[in-house]
C-alpha cells in the first residue's frame, strides 16, 4: 500500500511584505522582553511562524534584523514622541514642555 500524502492545511498566501511586519512584531516585542542577547533567531522564527529561509530573506542576519527595529520602529517613535512635539511648538522651550509634561 502507498502512503497517500499529507493535504495541506490551507492555499500558501504568498505576502512578503506581510510576513516581514510579523517578524518585525515579534521581534520587537522579544527585544523590549527579553533583551537582544537573549532572544535567539530560533525563539523568533518559531514565535512569527516562520522558516528560517523566510526570515533570513528579509533579515540575513540578527543584527539585520535588531537594525531594522531600531529604524523602522524605535526611530518611529522617538519622532513622534520626542521630536514633533519640538517641532510644532511655537519655541524651544515650549517643546520641551510638550515632551517632558
Amino acid at each position: 500500500m502507498i502512503a497517500q500524502p499529507k493535504p495541506r492545511p490551507g492555499k500558501r498566501i504568498n505576502d512578503p511584505e506581510g510576513m516581514r511586519k510579523k517578524v518585525l512584531d515579534v521581534a520587537e516585542d522579544a527585544f523590549q522582553a527579553r533583551g537582544y542577547h537573549a532572544s535567539s533567531i530560533g525563539d523568533l522564527m518559531a514565535a512569527a511562524d516562520v522558516s528560517g529561509g523566510a526570515l533570513h530573506h528579509h533579515f540575513p542576519t540578527k543584527k539585520a534584523l535588531a537594525l531594522a527595529v531600531i529604524d523602522e520602529r524605535v526611530a518611529a517613535a522617538v519622532e513622534e514622541t520626542w521630536i514633533a512635539p519640538v517641532l510644532a511648538a511655537a519655541s524651544a522651550r515650549e517643546g520641551v514642555r510638550a515632551v517632558f509634561e
